[in-house]
């Protein structure tokens, strides 16, 4: 080895600053190759391929240094560089200073796990560099001469041990394009440069990027679209990081909005723009970013993930819904709001999203029982799985969540090295109240939602989830808040579904949130909310008058008892403004007249056979729905239920006793008529058929004969 007396050395060296490095390495990749034989070739082509990559490179100018060893800069450039790469070429060995770098990166390559070296033969074979042909041995024998044995038999060893790795053969000159395209897709996979940051805790992520990436169809040449939809907090972004981490070295360039709903358009465009181009644009509209994106994306086979998409103009002025990008392009959209992307690009019919044969919708459901409890464990024990004497309270605190991942971290975090009073607490808490980080993130939901939407959600969380959605809309419809649009509404942010029987479905976590943001109307007066559904919360309104009369805005109620409880219109005249009534196993007594007025929903369930209450049944009551009673052809109560004259909908369900309908004739509104399991039903009036609103009726469970006789030719007959 030369002695330490060498002659100084000036040193130039190019360096890629202004790229952010692999964390733990000053630098990404060295370079390190002769001057003459590859510069204004493989080694530009390279350098600058690495660099609008985003790696980060140190390229060592050699023909311009004075010397013969390498200085202690460069050695530290070595230490401090990820990955080596010599691009040995036809004059490499010739070189004692390529050769004094090989060798120090063998060293480090032994020294440490850390380093990789990827060699590029370019000019040469693996065999030359093996010294077994070629020049490299003719060099060699003249390096002997000047350096002496010992120091050329470790760059003969470093030579064959990197020339015995997998390396890139870049000696087709007209294929050095495609070549250095893969290996820089290689290398961007090795770094993990544009990988995304995922969660230290991953549990069942990867049966759910299967199913999106058979959806992406990479076979496939068509410009495709998939979007992942679903409630706040459910992981939709988590989900399309992974899958963005598997794909992105399959295509030409790649690009990842994160939270776009928080960003300007022109931002976005820009940050876009600079992931494909590798440079900051410069445009100060949309109309301009819009003109840039078209040119240069055209030809492009990109991936594209868009997240947290709210608004259509975002996907239209990033993407030009597809027109603008090359064949084979993907774009991965997350949003709460799969509705939007569907009126835009196709309409909708019958309020269920329809998209395009290019638009492929994954909905990002809970997480099932088994993986929510190991993600819970990880966060609460470090473990896998809980020890056996917190099992059985883990899985029900678990079970609170209902799979929503940043419940289980939440929960599973705070819990960590708690006592077991602690425990159970939460688990009290977590069972009456959701936790306030999932809250908030499905809170952003709801807040995007319109005032009436934002009723009916308030509606559906407190008292008509698992009701049929079309009798829901009579009394929605008769308060103005538009009842179609509105469930379309909900339904596209994945806050309600309709099931295959029409009846409403919300997830217990957003009905949680819908139930908390009434409590928040006022924590401490609950006569002062709009809604109640706690039947002590309801007894105390009503038998505590004092305290609410003047400030009573109750609008719907529901009590429900294990023995039947009586009630006399006196309590009832304290909620003047109440719309909606729900009651189990009640009595009424006394005279309602002007104490219903507003009353628009009344849902009975085991209605006492004994009616002693006057005036009960208001005049614009809309939906009247009776179940589960005893009731005679004689009860009082049918006599009242004619003055009802907006009535629209009678609901009778398994009334056990009833066997005929007189009455029906007086109900001159009614729309929708249902008789379910009233098994001792024989007869229907043949007033029925005067009922000239009757659309829809629907007997099932009785012994009636036939009814089409009595009915007009307009309307709709169910009969089981």
């Amino acid at each position: 080895m030369p002695s330490d007396r060498s002659r100084p050395q000036m040193r130039i060296a190019k360096i890629s600053a202004h790229v952010a490095p692999t964390s733990g390495y000053k630098y990404d990749v060295f370079l390190s190759f002769r001057g003459p034989d590859t510069r204004r070739t493989v080694a530009d082509v390279l350098y600058e391929s690495l660099v609008d990559a985003g790696i980060s490179v140190y390229r060592d100018t050699e023909e311009l240094t004075v010397g013969e060893s390498i200085g202690p800069e460069l050695v530290h450039a070595i230490n401090d560089s990820r990955i080596h790469m010599p691009i040995f070429s036809e004059g490499y060995a010739s070189s004692s200073w390529c050769l004094q770098e090989l060798a120090h990166m063998v060293k480090c390559r032994s020294e440490s796990a850390g380093h990789e070296i990827v060699p590029l033969f370019y000019g040469v074979s693996p065999s030359d560099v093996r010294l077994r042909t070629g020049s490299y041995s003719e060099a060699l024998l003249k390096h002997e001469r000047r350096y002496g044995e010992e120091t050329v038999r470790e760059w003969k060893e470093a030579l064959r041990e990197v020339a015995d790795l997998s390396g890139w053969d870049a000696r087709d000159a007209g294929a050095l394009g495609k070549l250095i395209k893969a290996l820089v897709q290689e290398l961007l996979i090795k770094l993990k440069k544009r990988q995304k940051v995922l969660p230290d805790h991953l549990v069942g992520i990867y049966d759910r990027v299967r199913d999106v990436m058979q959806m992406l169809d990479f076979g496939s040449l068509d410009i495709r679209f998939v979007v992942v939809h679903g409630m706040g907090g459910i992981g939709k972004t988590t989900l399309a990081k992974a899958v963005f981490n598997e794909i992105f070295p399959l295509f030409d360039c790649c690009s990842f909005l994160s939270d776009i709903q928080d960003n300007d358009i022109v931002t976005l465009q820009k940050r876009l723009l600079s992931d494909i181009l590798k440079r900051y644009p410069d445009f100060h509209d949309a109309d301009g970013g819009v003109n840039i994106l078209r040119e240069r994306l055209r030809n492009k086979n990109v991936l594209i993930v868009l997240d947290n998409v709210d608004k259509i103009e975002q996907l239209r002025e990033l993407t030009g819904n597809g027109d603008w990008l090359g064949p084979g392009s993907r774009i991965i959209v997350t949003t709460r709001n799969l509705g939007l992307l569907a009126r835009e690009v196709m309409g909708q019919q019958d309020d269920v999203p329809f998209l395009p044969k290019n638009y492929y919708a994954y909905e990002m459901t809970g997480m099932n029982p088994w993986h929510a409890l190991q993600l819970f464990s990880k966060h609460a024990f470090g473990e896998t799985l809980p020890p056996d004497d917190l099992e059985t309270i883990s899985s029900e605190i678990v079970a609170t969540t209902r799979g929503n991942p940043l419940a289980l971290e939440g929960l599973g975090s705070f819990l960590r090295g708690e006592s077991l009073k602690i425990w159970a607490e939460t688990l009290e808490r977590a069972t009456k109240v959701p936790d306030r980080r999932v809250q908030e993130n499905l809170r952003i939901s709801y807040e995007a939602l319109s005032f009436e939407e934002k009723q009916i959600f308030l509606d559906i969380a407190c008292f008509f989830n698992g009701i049929e959605s079309t009798a829901a809309a009579y009394v929605w419809k008769d308060w103005g808040l538009f009842p179609e649009s509105g469930l379309a509404a909900l339904m596209n942010r994945s806050l309600l579904k309709i099931d295959h029987h029409g009846r409403l479905q919300m997830h217990d976590q957003i009905r949680d949130l819908g139930r908390e943001i009434v409590r928040e109307e006022n924590y401490l007066n609950a006569g002062s909310r709009s809604r109640l559904w706690d039947s002590n919360e309801c007894l105390r309104v009503l038998r505590e008058p004092i305290d609410y009369q003047r400030k009573s805005t109750v609008e719907s109620l529901r009590l429900q008892f294990p023995e039947v409880q009586t009630l006399s219109s006196q309590e009832f005249a304290a909620l003047p403004k109440l719309r909606s009534l729900h009651v189990e196993r009640v009595k009424f007594t006394g005279d309602y007249k002007n104490v219903f007025r507003e009353l628009r929903w009344l849902s009975w369930d085991h209605c006492p056979a004994d009616f002693d209450a006057t005036n009960f049944f208001p005049s614009d009551l809309v939906v009247l729905k009776i179940s589960c009673s005893e009731l005679r052809d004689d009860w009082p109560g049918w006599h009242q239920i004619t003055k009802s004259s907006k009535l629209k909908v009678l609901e009778l369900e398994e009334c056990s006793r009833l066997t005929r309908l007189p009455f029906l004739s007086a109900l001159s509104s009614l729309e929708r008529l249902i008789v379910r399991n009233c098994q001792s039903l024989v007869e229907l009036d043949e007033s029925i058929g005067k009922l000239k609103a009757l659309k829809e009726l629907i007997i099932r469970g009785t012994v009636l004969g036939p009814v089409g006789s009595y009915l007009p030719p307009r309307s709709v007959i169910c009969s089981l």
